[in-house]
């Protein structure tokens, strides 16, 4: 339900006034709380069925990838980890590996870190002038 969320704003970033960079940090945000649910959600119940959230996941990955400039060696290091969090899904989902999750999501949160970071210094940029 939050990657349903996040997805939609991301869609309609286009056409809002919405900066980019802000919908990026509000997806990865959706991502951690999901990938959070999931995890709990593998404690309580014996053999769960996280075969959705984690499809979610990956396409939500899909279209992160999708709007980086992979022509610039930032954009093909960011390319480069949303494939490494892929595969870790990946590993999740066919062997059942739970105990990536918390690492995934410690990934997920990191990269919001930074693109929040990131954010601020390109306001910074911006707002900062030479003159009083």
């Amino acid at each position: 339900m939050y990657i349903k969320r996040a997805i939609e704003v991301y869609q309609t970033t286009a056409s809002t006034t919405t900066p980019t960079i802000d919908s990026i940090i509000q997806l990865l945000n959706e991502m951690s709380s999901l990938l959070s649910e999931t995890q709990a959600t593998t404690e309580r119940v014996a053999n769960p069925d996280v075969t959705e959230p984690l499809k979610k996941l990956q396409y939500v990955l899909f279209e992160l990838m999708g709007v980086v400039d992979q022509r610039s060696e930032e954009g093909k290091r960011l390319v480069l980890q949303y494939v490494v969090i892929n595969q870790s899904l990946l590993t999740v989902q066919l062997h059942k590996y739970y105990e990536l999750l918390p690492e995934i999501r410690e990934q997920l949160d990191q990269l919001a870190e930074a693109w929040s970071e990131a954010r601020q210094n390109q306001r910074r940029e911006r707002f900062t002038t030479n003159s009083l």
